[in-house]
């Protein structure tokens, strides 16, 4: 089961909180500014209220206002609202103003309050006013008001502007959240990419440095190497005792098949050997197929070799082999050719090419066919090895078996149907693709191509 990358849960659980605080945020700061705004203008009100009060006074007995015409200032951002007021004394007589301007249902004396004027929501402001002149009592009501539009329009330009610092502060964390988990990251990244650029067979330690909450898994997967390496050493060594034990008694069989009086007389001698040699060359063969299975090898046994020296190591081994079966014999190399690799399955792979090609090389009578080839060829950053012959080569529609474990293009010859399996293998381990092609007018080519030093 899958679950979100690290980078996706971070950045996940950094946004929740963060969107969270920025709405809350701007709930608040609208609260405030709302708040704070009303404020302002209920002040101006004030201020335009205390205007009137300072031109009201009593004359005859009644009460009188001055400039009666009056042009309150009131503070307003562009000015675009309208303003009402009205003076009317004790009796409700209108003394200046505006007529029905709609008052508070309470009893305060001073009050602020929302209503509607011709058609128009307003805030208002209702003031009892008294006037204390020669022992009398003089009292009048005062309402100022305005509507909203000036009070719209500041908050919604302070709104406009939080909003704009809001979005930049958003998009300043996202992108700081954005590089903090790249950068948090950064160490696991690289190990992924370490882990990645190794080969698969590698068992060798991680020894790159991680973050100390990381720390633990490496050693894990360092100890599980490590019990791999174990494991792999112990099949390795089970294959070569086995491989001692089977060999011996193979052999004992052999010499006493060709010391013994009666059996050196036994018409079945031939066969006997035939099948002790077989034997011999399966088991050989498992083993060496047991041993360089990709799965259980440690590249950590490789090593800087000559493969010119090697291949011509194989071939003087050979020799003796290829010419008693009739063939001919060409080793085409003209340079020193050094790759990375085991040297001991390289011999394997060798002796399991020129052996196929001895064995499958032959005509229907089973006489040999021209010349046995191995050539070494240097091309670019590459070295190609081939092994070729001038038999019948393979038929196409076995082409693309050919590799499988056990497949024998002839059931009538003895082997074991795991050499061109085996050269596969062991081709796979120096990460060296393998080529076989059909040559013209007859014979076989194998080609492997190793990255050179």
């Amino acid at each position: 089961m899958t679950i979100k990358s690290i980078r996706t849960r971070l950045l996940t659980w950094l946004s929740i909180p963060l969107g969270l605080v920025t709405v809350l945020a701007f709930i608040i700061v609208f609260i405030l500014l709302t708040r704070n705004v009303n404020q302002h203008f209920d002040n101006a009100l004030l201020v335009a209220s205390k205007s009137i009060e300072n031109r009201l006074y009593v004359k005859n007995g009644i009460l009188k206002f001055s400039y009666p015409h009056l042009q309150l200032d009131i503070q307003r951002s562009s000015g675009s609202g309208s303003v009402f007021y009205s003076v009317e004394d004790k009796a409700n007589k209108l003394i200046t103003g505006f007529e029905n301007i709609p008052k508070p249902k309470t009893g305060k004396k001073i009050v602020f309050y929302d209503t509607t004027y011709t058609n128009q929501n307003i805030r208002a402001l209702y003031i009892e006013y008294e006037i204390y002149r020669n022992g009398t009592t003089y009292r009048a009501t005062i309402i100022v008001s305005e509507t909203l539009e000036d009070r719209k329009e500041w908050i919604s330009n302070i709104l406009l502007i939080t909003i704009l610092i809001t979005f930049l502060i958003v998009f300043v964390a996202i992108v700081a959240s954005l590089y903090s988990v790249k950068k948090g990251l950064e160490p696991l990244v690289n190990l992924e990419n370490f882990i990645k650029r190794r080969d698969m067979h590698d068992l060798s330690m991680i020894n790159e440095k991680v973050p100390r909450e990381v720390n633990s898994l490496v050693q894990s997967i360092n100890q599980l190497f490590f019990r791999l390496k174990n494991s792999f050493l112990h099949v390795e060594r089970f294959n070569a005792d086995i491989s001692h034990q089977l060999r011996t008694p193979l052999a004992e069989l052999k010499v006493l098949m060709q010391t013994d009086d009666i059996l050196l007389k036994s018409p079945k001698k031939t066969q006997y050997l035939e099948i002790i040699n077989g034997m011999a060359h399966t088991t050989q063969q498992l083993l060496l197929s047991a041993k360089t299975d990709p799965d259980a090898f440690d590249r950590d046994w490789f090593s800087t070799i000559d493969l010119t020296q090697l291949c011509d190591k194989v071939a003087m081994a050979k020799v003796p082999f290829i010419y008693s079966n009739g063939f001919e014999f060409e080793f085409d190399v003209r340079e020193d050719l050094w790759i990375s690799g085991g040297p001991i399955i390289l011999e394997g792979l060798l002796t399991n090419l020129i052996d196929n090609a001895v064995k499958y090389a032959v005509d229907e009578e089973k006489q040999p066919m021209g010349t046995i080839t191995l050539s070494l060829k240097r091309k670019d950053d590459f070295i190609l090895l081939s092994v070729e012959d001038e038999g019948y080569g393979i038929p196409k529609e076995h082409l693309d078996h050919i590799f499988e474990r056990f497949f024998r293009l002839d059931r009538r010859k003895q082997g074991s149907g795991l050499g061109l399996s085996i050269v596969k293998q062991i081709a796979q381990l120096h990460n060296a693709p393998v080529e076989i092609k059909n040559k013209e007018p007859h014979g076989l080519k194998v080609i492997i191509t190793f990255k050179s030093l």
